[in-house]
């Protein structure tokens, strides 16, 4: 398998994920908020607290979505890369090191509201099996690609200077 095809097929893969993480967004994760929201409806109070989670799962769902979506416009670059035959470049661990820091915010923010709904009394089963999904994932990708940014800046120092030398 040649550099184009396999360009091509992990683009196909961002492209997958991209439509996969849509329509999660679109189509289960509202209801899934809906019933967590009437969940912590019996657990706490009218005011403050009830609008904090009618609006703040949605938003928090919004909110962790960003980095998603950032992570696989440079995934879908750094393919870019691998098709030009450029794989070990400078530009490609930055953006590594940039996936590996979005994934761990997007993780940071689901252990601070874990936390909070934990401390809250208001910790729905399938929240928390959301929330210890996500900061598994999270946080395994945070290492993997801090990993392959470091791997990758090696072979582009490599790549460097066995060019200077020839």
């Amino acid at each position: 398998m040649g550099q184009k095809e396999l360009s091509l097929l992990l683009k196909i893969v961002v492209v997958v994920l991209a439509v996969f993480l849509a329509l999660t967004l679109g189509f289960f994760l509202p209801p899934l908020a809906r019933e967590i929201f009437l969940f912590l409806a019996e657990d706490l109070s009218e005011g403050a607290a009830g609008a904090l989670a009618y609006y703040g799962i949605p938003g928090v769902i919004i909110l962790s979505s960003l980095p998603c979506f950032v992570s696989l416009r440079l995934a879908w670059k750094i393919f870019n890369e691998i098709g030009r035959n450029n794989s070990f470049c400078l530009e490609n661990a930055r953006r590594l090191r940039t996936i590996s820091r979005l994934a761990l915010a997007d993780t940071a923010l689901y252990l601070v509201l874990f936390s909070v709904f934990f401390a809250m009394g208001a910790a729905h089963p399938s929240l928390t099996l959301i929330y210890i999904v996500v900061i598994l994932f999270g946080t395994a990708m945070a290492i993997v690609c801090a990993a392959l940014s470091h791997l990758t800046r090696k072979a582009a120092d490599l790549k460097s200077d066995s060019d200077l030398t020839i």
